[in-house]
C-alpha cells in the first residue's frame, strides 16, 4: 500500500551546530541522503514527496537518489532549531506546517511526515498508519520524555485544518514551548489555552517536571490523536526483529544493523 503525499524537512551544514544533537552526524548530512531515499521508496512507496529546505548551505541531490516525484520549497531564511530559535516558529516546525498546507491544498486524503534523519521499515508501514487514523484525526509516534514524537506523523484531511488552526493559535514561540507540546496541544480538543503556560520552559527541574505533568494530563483527557503502533523515534533499544518500525537519530551500529537488516 502507497502513500499519496509524503512531507519533510532539509537543513544541512559543514559548521559545527550551536544545539545539542544526538546520532551520528552522518544523519545530518548528504551522505545519510541515499539511504533515506531507499527506505522511503521501498517501504513507503510515495507517489509525492515535499520538501521544506530551510535555506540550507548544503543542498541533499535528492534527484541523483530516487525516481520519486518531489518538490522543494526554499524558505529565504534558516530558523533555527527550537532550542536557539529567534523566529516564531523553528525550521522543523516550519517544515512541518508548509507540508500540512501543501496536503490541505491538494485536498490529499492523508498527509505522512517522515524526518530527514528518520529510517522507515516494514512492508505494511503504511497499512497500520491508515488504520490508526481511522479511529483518529492524526497519529504520532509515542515518547517516554515528551509523550508524542514527530519525526513520523500522520494526519488524516479531515484533521489538518483545525491542527493547523490551534498551531497558529498558540502564541508561544517553538523555544518557548517545544513543538512537541504544541502537538499535544493543538491535536486536543477543549483545552483551555491557558493550560500551555504549564508546557512554558523553565531551567527549574522541578516546576518543568510538574508543569509538564498537568499538561499531560490536560492534554490526554481530550486527545484527537493515536499513538502510532509500532516505532521507537529517539526511544531505545531498537528491536531489529520487529516486522514494522520507524527510528531517528540513529548512531552508527544502528544505521549498519538497518543496512544489514535491509540489505541497503
Amino acid at each position: 500500500m502507497s502513500c499519496e503525499l509524503v512531507t519533510s524537512g532539509w537543513y544541512a551544514t559543514d559548521q559545527t551546530r550551536s544545539y545539542v544533537t544526538a546520532g551520528d552526524d552522518l544523519i545530518r548530512g548528504p551522505g545519510f541522503r541515499p539511504l533515506w531515499w531507499r527506505s522511503l521508496d521501498t517501504y513507503v512507496e510515495p507517489e509525492h514527496v515535499f520538501i521544506v529546505d530551510s535555506a540550507s548551505p548544503v543542498k541533499p541531490g535528492d534527484a541523483a537518489h530516487t525516481a520519486t516525484r518531489f518538490q522543494h520549497l526554499e524558505l529565504l531564511i534558516n530558523p533555527g532549531h527550537s532550542q536557539n530559535c529567534t523566529t516564531h516558529y523553528c525550521g522543523a516546525m516550519a517544515a512541518i506546517m508548509l507540508g500540512l498546507q501543501y496536503a490541505l491544498f491538494n485536498d490529499v486524503d492523508m498527509v505522512l511526515y517522515i524526518e530527514q534523519d528518520a529510517l522507515v521499515y516494514g512492508a505494511g508501514i503504511v497499512a497500520k498508519v491508515k488504520k490508526a487514523l481511522r479511529r483518529k484525526d492524526l497519529v504520532f509516534g509515542a515518547s517516554s520524555m515528551l509523550d508524542v514524537q514527530q519525526s513520523f506523523f500522520a494526519a488524516s484531511k479531515k484533521g489538518i485544518r483545525h491542527f493547523l488552526s490551534a498551531l497558529n493559535a498558540i502564541n508561544y514561540s517553538d523555544k518557548q514551548i517545544a513543538p512537541e507540546h504544541k502537538f499535544m496541544f493543538a491535536a486536543s480538543r477543549f483545552v483551555p489555552p491557558a493550560v500551555l503556560a504549564l508546557a512554558e520552559y523553565t531551567e527549574v527541574p522541578k516546576l518543568r517536571r510538574a508543569g509538564l505533568t498537568l499538561f499531560n494530563l490536560a492534554c490526554a483527557m481530550s486527545k484527537n490523536y493515536e499513538l502510532l503502533p509500532f516505532g521507537y523515534g529517539r526511544e531505545r533499544p531498537i528491536n531489529f526483529n520487529d516486522d514494522t518500525f520507524y527510528f531517528q537519530h540513529g548512531d552508527a551500529a544502528e544505521v549498519q544493523q538497518y543496512r544489514k537488516l535491509t540489505g541497503f
